[in-house]
């Protein structure tokens, strides 16, 4: 555990330097913010925003990359189709897509689950504001609803692309912080590049969750910030860290991460 304390100093320690304005530029290098944007203005909030948590809900056994194989195959799919009108009309839209995907049964079944839901009502008709103050309820309702735990990696995934939902609106006044990282392949392996011991999707969440505290000391971000970075260079290697890094105009920050990283 002392081991994973130092590295855990030493990794917050070289984060908290990354501007705030540099964290947000990351978060809109994330392919639901790429491929997505455009459909804000389109749809209006509210139904924006049951749009990203269904999508978010089956982001899991995909057939590649999401940012190959997921979110830009959504955009086109409501490229193609006016905007619905009903959730029964969005479901069918969703539907037809799902339908090609890996766990086609299961994704067309927790598709139906949260449209068909009171929290998939409420949020059509929701404006930002509301959303920003509810969040931590709609988390809890969103489980509830799902019949799954909080800290599930789908549940707190979806409540990413919520909170994406907000950013996008203009609102960063919203409790995420309070919200586990998604433990996912990228999260986890990056995790181990650290030399941090991965017994269980819980040691990830607590360790990152301790990351975040100690960088919040120093800037004003929240999980979807920290988990958007380490899922962009999860699985980079060296070269493709610092490149990362100097694309974004902090390459002193990549060079120091590399000091961390075992």
């Amino acid at each position: 555990m002392s081991g994973s304390s130092s590295v855990g100093d030493k990794l917050a320690s070289v984060l908290s330097e990354i501007p705030r304005e540099v964290w947000d530029r990351v978060v809109m290098r994330e392919p639901e913010w790429i491929n997505m944007y455009g459909f804000l203005p389109k749809y209006g909030f509210g139904k924006f925003c049951v749009v990203m948590v269904a999508a978010g809900l089956n982001d899991f056994q995909l057939k590649g990359s999401a940012e190959v194989a997921y979110w830009p195959k959504i955009r086109e799919v409501l490229l193609e189709h006016p905007v619905p009108e009903t959730l029964a009309e969005l479901e069918s839209i969703l539907k037809e897509f799902y339908k090609r995907e890996r766990l086609a049964k299961l994704k067309i079944s927790r598709l139906n689950r949260f449209l068909s839901s009171h929290l998939a009502r409420k949020l059509w008709c929701m404006e930002p504001k509301a959303v920003a103050e509810k969040f931590l309820e709609i988390w809890y309702d969103l489980a509830a609803t799902m019949r799954q735990e909080r800290n599930m990696k789908t549940i707190v995934f979806a409540m990413k692309c919520l909170g994406l939902a907000l950013l996008m609106a203009g609102y960063s006044d919203f409790k995420f912080e309070k919200i586990p990282i998604p433990v996912d392949y990228r999260v986890k392996l990056f995790t181990r590049k650290l030399g941090v011991p991965v017994r269980s999707d819980e040691d990830v969440r607590c360790f990152w969750a301790n990351i975040l505290s100690k960088i919040r000391k120093n800037v004003n971000i929240n999980m979807i910030h920290l988990d958007s970075l380490i899922w962009q260079i999860g699985k980079l290697n060296r070269y493709g860290i610092l490149h990362y890094f100097r694309e974004l105009g902090i390459a002193n920050i990549g060079v120091r991460l590399l000091e961390v990283i075992k």
